[in-house]
C-alpha cells in the first residue's frame, strides 16, 4: 500500500491537539456549570452524572476518528494490475489561411457530398483535408490549429480531442475569423512555434502543415528567416497549395456578415469599384518547402493529398494500475466521530451518559 498525498499526515500535528483540547474543555465547562447550579451530589440524583472516564473515552474516539479522516485525505491505494495506453511522440500544428481570398470557389463539386465542408471554397478544401487526412493519421499524437489573416490566432492548442476540434473547425474556422485583413503568414509560423514551446516535449517530433493559396504580406527575407528557424528547431514542414493558378472572383455569399452588409447588392467582392480576383501563387509556397527541407503538394482534387503514415510514430507505455482505498478510513473516521459525539451526549435519552446515569441511580436506590 502507498499514499498519493502523504503530506496530509502533517495535519495530525494540528487536529489531534485540537480534538483533545476540545473534549477536555467540554468536560471542564460542564463541571463549572454543575458547580454553579448547586451541589454536585444532589444534581447527580436528578441528572446524568459527570463521568471523567466517559470524557476520556470521548477524547480517544475523537482523536482516532480524526486520524482516520487524515489517513483518508492521504489517499491510500494499492497496486492492482496495470493499465495500458498509447502515447504519441509527434506534435503537429495546422496553419490555415482564412483571409478573403480563401473564399474563392475553386473546388465547387470536388469535395465529397457527405462532407460538412461542401460549398467548394479553398477554405472548405483545407478544412476537409485537415479532418479527413491529417488528423486521422495522427492516432494518439497531438495537434493544434493556428489560423491567420492580418494576424495569427491560436484556434486550438495541442490536444488529442478530435470531436472538439471538429466542432471548432465547423463553426470557428471561417473566412476572416482571424484578426485583421491580409495574410500574415510569418506571424502564423511564429505562433505555431510558440505552441510547440508551450506544450511540446523536447524529444517529440514536430510538424507544421500549411494550407495556403500563396497569399503573403511578408517579403522573401522574412520567409527565409522562418525557414532558418524551422531548421534550427528541427520542425518539419508540409506545404499544401489550395486554389487554381487562374484568377477567381471572391463571392460575397461566402464572406462574413460584415462584408455581406457592405456589398449587399453585389455578387463579388470589390475594391475601389473593381471586382477583386485571386489565384494560387506558388512562388512563396515553394520557397518555404525548398528552403526548409519540407515538401510541397498542390491540391487540384480531394484525392491529391494523403497524410497516411507520415506522423504515425507511437510507443506503448505501461503504468501500474491502482485501487483507491480512501473510502475505508473515511467511513471508519465518521463512525468513530459519531460514537465520540454520543459518548457524553443525550439524544432522546439513549446517550451513553443517560444510560450510565440511569444505571447509577438504580444502583443507589437498591442499596438504600
Amino acid at each position: 500500500m502507498y499514499f498519493h498525498n502523504p503530506e496530509a499526515f502533517w495535519l495530525l500535528a494540528i487536529v489531534l491537539p485540537l480534538g483533545t483540547l476540545f473534549t477536555l474543555l467540554t468536560y471542564w465547562r460542564r463541571r463549572q456549570l454543575r458547580q454553579a447550579w448547586g451541589d454536585d451530589n444532589l444534581l447527580g440524583k436528578q441528572s446524568s452524572p459527570l463521568n471523567i472516564w466517559l470524557y476520556a473515552a470521548r477524547t480517544a474516539l475523537v482523536c482516532a476518528g480524526l486520524t482516520a479522516v487524515v489517513v483518508a485525505l492521504a489517499r491510500p491505494a494499492e497496486e492492482k494490475g496495470r493499465s495500458e495506453f498509447p502515447q504519441g511522440t509527434t506534435d503537429l500544428v495546422v496553419l490555415t489561411d482564412v483571409s478573403r481570398s480563401m473564399a474563392a470557389l475553386d473546388y465547387k463539386g470536388k469535395i465529397p457530398a457527405d462532407s460538412p465542408f461542401k460549398n467548394g471554397t479553398r477554405l472548405d478544401m483545407a478544412r476537409y483535408l485537415m479532418m479527413k487526412e491529417v488528423i486521422p493519421a495522427l492516432g494518439a499524437n497531438r495537434f493544434g490549429i493556428v489560423t491567420y489573416a492580418g494576424d495569427a490566432f491560436p484556434l486550438a492548442f495541442l490536444t488529442m480531442d478530435v470531436p472538439a476540434v471538429d466542432w471548432v473547425s465547423r463553426r470557428a474556422m471561417t473566412i476572416n475569423s482571424a484578426p485583421g485583413n491580409g495574410s500574415a503568414m510569418v506571424k502564423a509560423f511564429y505562433m505555431a512555434m510558440a505552441l510547440f514551446e508551450l506544450d511540446s516535449d523536447k524529444d517529440h517530433r514536430k510538424i507544421i502543415v500549411l494550407f495556403s493559396d500563396g497569399g503573403n504580406d511578408d517579403g522573401l527575407d522574412e520567409l527565409s528567416a522562418v525557414c532558418k528557424e524551422l531548421n534550427k528547431r528541427g520542425i518539419e514542414l508540409v506545404v499544401v497549395g489550395v486554389g487554381r493558378p487562374v484568377p477567381s472572383a471572391i463571392p460575397i455569399a461566402e464572406l462574413p456578415p460584415s462584408d455581406r452588409q457592405q456589398f449587399y447588392n453585389k455578387e463579388f467582392y470589390e475594391l475601389n469599384g473593381e471586382v477583386v480576383t485571386t489565384q494560387l501563387d506558388e512562388n512563396a509556397l515553394r520557397i518555404l518547402a525548398n528552403r526548409s527541407g519540407g515538401r510541397y503538394v498542390r491540391v487540384n482534387n480531394a484525392g491529391d493529398f494523403s497524410f497516411d503514415n507520415l506522423a504515425q510514430r507511437l510507443e506503448l507505455k505501461y503504468r501500474p494500475g491502482r485501487k483507491e482505498l480512501f473510502f475505508y478510513p473515511l467511513l471508519l473516521g465518521l463512525v468513530l466521530l459519531t460514537a465520540g459525539w454520543f459518548c457524553t451526549s443525550q439524544v432522546g435519552g439513549t446517550g451513553l451518559t443517560s444510560i450510565g446515569g440511569k444505571l447509577y441511580r438504580r444502583f443507589k436506590q437498591n442499596r438504600s
